[in-house]
C-alpha cells in the first residue's frame, strides 16, 4: 500500500524552463558568453546549478562558471516566478493523491529557498506535507540521502513510497532509494533519455498520475 508520494519540482510539477533560461542567459551575457535556447537549457537542468552553469559554456571557459552561477542565482531569486506555471492538470493530480490519505511531498535539486518559494506561490496552501530543496545537509540527487530522510520522517518504507519525476536523474534517484518511479514525459527529458535511464513507468497525461502512483503496491513497475 502506498503511503508516500514524492514529487520532483522543475519539469514535473512546474514548467520553470523559461525563467531558468532567462536567468542563465542574463548571467551568460554579463560574462560575455553566447546565450542558450530553452532546448539547450533543458538538457542541462536537473542535476544542480553548478552542473548547469559549468555546462553552459565551452570547456575552455569553465573558469567563468562560478561567476555565472553567482549572477544566475541573484537574477533567478528575483525572477523565478515571472513565467513559471504548474503543468496543466498537476494540481488536480496531486490533490487527488492527497485525498486518498497518501502523504505528498516535494524533493528537488533546486536550492531550498527557491523550491519553497515556487511551491508556495504556485500550489494551494498546505498541498504538500513536506517540501525539501537542495541544502548542504544532503548530497544532491541522484544520491538517495534526501529521499531516505523524507521516508524516515514519515515512517514509511521504500515499498510504501513512489517518486514522480521527469528526468534520468529522477529515475536513478528513485532506484537508489529503492522506490518505484513514475516518469512524466512533459518535462525536460525525452522519452528516449528516460528509457535509457531505465524508466519502466511513463505517462504524458497528468490525469493518469494518481492511478499510476496508487497502483504501485510493492512492485517496481506500472
Amino acid at each position: 500500500m502506498v503511503k508516500l508520494c514524492v514529487f520532483d519540482l522543475d519539469g514535473t510539477l512546474v514548467n520553470t524552463l523559461t525563467d531558468l533560461t532567462n536567468s542563465l542567459n542574463y548571467a551568460l551575457t554579463e560574462c560575455g558568453q553566447s546565450t542558450l535556447s530553452e532546448q539547450q537549457v533543458s538538457a542541462i537542468v536537473g542535476h544542480s546549478i553548478t552542473y548547469m552553469c559549468e555546462n553552459s559554456v565551452p570547456p575552455e571557459q569553465i573558469a567563468l562558471a562560478p561567476r555565472i552561477q553567482e549572477l544566475f542565482k541573484a537574477h533567478y531569486a528575483e525572477h523565478s516566478l515571472d513565467s513559471s506555471q504548474p503543468y496543466e492538470g498537476m494540481i488536480d493530480a496531486v490533490l487527488a493523491i492527497k485525498r486518498t490519505g497518501v502523504k505528498v511531498a516535494v524533493v528537488s535539486n533546486k536550492p531550498h529557498d527557491d523550491t519553497v518559494r515556487v511551491v508556495a506561490k504556485l500550489y494551494p496552501r498546505d498541498t504538500f506535507s513536506f517540501v525539501l530543496g537542495r541544502t548542504q545537509k544532503f548530497a544532491i540527487k541522484p544520491a538517495p540521502d534526501s529521499l531516505n530522510f523524507v521516508m524516515n520522517f514519515f515512517g514509511v518504507t521504500p515499498d510504501e513510497s513512489v517518486y514522480v519525476g521527469d528526468s534520468d536523474v529522477d529515475v536513478e534517484f528513485a532506484r537508489n532509494a529503492g522506490m518505484r518511479c513514475v516518469s512524466v514525459t512533459w518535462g525536460f527529458r525525452t522519452i528516449g533519455e528516460l528509457l535509457t535511464a531505465g524508466a519502466v513507468c511513463m505517462t504524458h497525461d497528468p490525469a493518469k498520475v494518481p492511478d499510476l502512483v496508487l497502483s504501485a503496491g510493492g512492485e517496481h513497475s506500472c
